[in-house]
């Protein structure tokens, strides 16, 4: 019997040509997450731009305190007690289990929050002998300070973009001393100590911002060690305080110091904000404008010459030396940036 020979395979049918997708276009700038993202960008902006202006406004405030004679321990006390009582509320607000770690706090906590007692104590005790634009132009060596320690801890490298930053800094810290060495209406050996003074409170809040970092990058949250650092200087610094720098303050300064206390509480309450909604060296940026605010205000209302501002003599080279200082360490923070991309 023969065998048949096996039927051809059937033949596929033609297709129709796919056609390419169409190429993508432009994100609808009405869409909900472009919104979401530009609405987070200006809350950003706003919050980083309110910590500079808090910040600018501060040693005005505390060189008003400390010039109708309140004491440096009491108003450094003030600050942190007031702090503590907002950001112990709000986090047991949100969580009242998070406040255990007060009982057991890492020990680097612990010695960031004394190093940021030292800072706060330097930063007031340098400005009650010079100036609020001298504080805050010196105040500005922190963060190179910060840079130089995260070379070391933190093995991370300067560029040569970054070291101009830090002379270009520098020429602008020494022309700044050297105009306010011209100034007649301060005493050389006032501004020598106010000067040592704060460079000491800088090279502590470096240190703390080290060790808060370290402290960070162990998974603490923020906020729980805000409550550690202003808890700490609250008790440590109790059986210093002098309450009767308390009596017989006028309505007038207590406005000043309860401002000094909402300043602490709501300076570092934006900064965390703004640091969760831009990138850091943005932020960073933001807040070294702070001593040029000092110096606007300064400014404007010198010609209103009010009997509480504090005197503060700047000529035309410590303008310059303002902008020189705070173009420097600007530009050590973005080329810190660049380098990270």
């Amino acid at each position: 019997m023969s065998s048949r020979p096996p039927a051809p395979a059937p033949r596929p049918l033609p297709t129709a040509p796919v056609a390419p997708p169409p190429p993508a276009g432009p994100p609808d700038p009405g869409s909900p997450d472009l919104l979401h993202e530009a609405r987070e960008r200006r809350l950003g902006l706003f919050f980083a731009c309110g910590t500079a202006l808090l910040w600018g406004l501060l040693a005005i405030a505390m060189k008003v305190a400390t010039d109708d004679g309140i004491a440096v321990i009491p108003i450094v006390w003030f600050r942190f007690a007031f702090s503590f009582l907002g950001v112990a509320a709000f986090v047991t607000w949100r969580s009242r289990g998070r406040l255990k770690i007060l009982a057991k706090p890492p020990p680097l906590a612990l010695v960031a929050a004394v190093l940021l007692t030292i800072n706060y104590i330097g930063y007031l005790e340098g400005l009650e002998r010079t100036t609020p634009t001298n504080a805050q132009i010196l105040i500005q060596l922190a963060p190179l300070m910060l840079a130089l320690i995260g070379i070391f801890l933190f093995k991370e490298r300067m560029t040569r973009r970054q070291g101009l930053g830090v002379a270009v800094a520098l020429v602008g810290f020494a022309l700044f001393a050297w105009d306010k060495h011209q100034a007649a209406s301060l005493g050389g050996a006032d501004l020598t100590s106010g000067n040592l003074i704060i460079v000491g409170g800088a090279a502590a809040w470096a240190l703390y911002a080290a060790a808060q970092k370290l402290l960070v990058m162990r998974g603490i949250a923020p906020q729980d060690l805000n409550v550690i650092f202003y808890a700490v200087p609250t008790v440590l610094l109790l059986p210093l305080v002098d309450w009767s720098a308390f009596v017989g303050i006028s309505g007038g300064m207590w406005l000043v110091m309860l401002f000094l206390g909402a300043n602490t509480l709501l300076g570092y309450g934006f900064l965390g904000e703004a640091f969760k909604r831009l990138p850091a060296w943005q932020v960073s940026l933001i807040i070294t404008l702070n001593p040029l605010i000092t110096l606007a205000v300064m400014r404007a209302l010198e010609p209103l010459d009010p009997a509480w501002l504090p005197a503060d003599h700047v000529g035309a080279v410590g303008y310059l030396a303002a902008l020189l200082v705070v173009g420097g360490v600007g530009w050590v923070l973005y080329w810190a940036r660049a380098r990270r991309r």
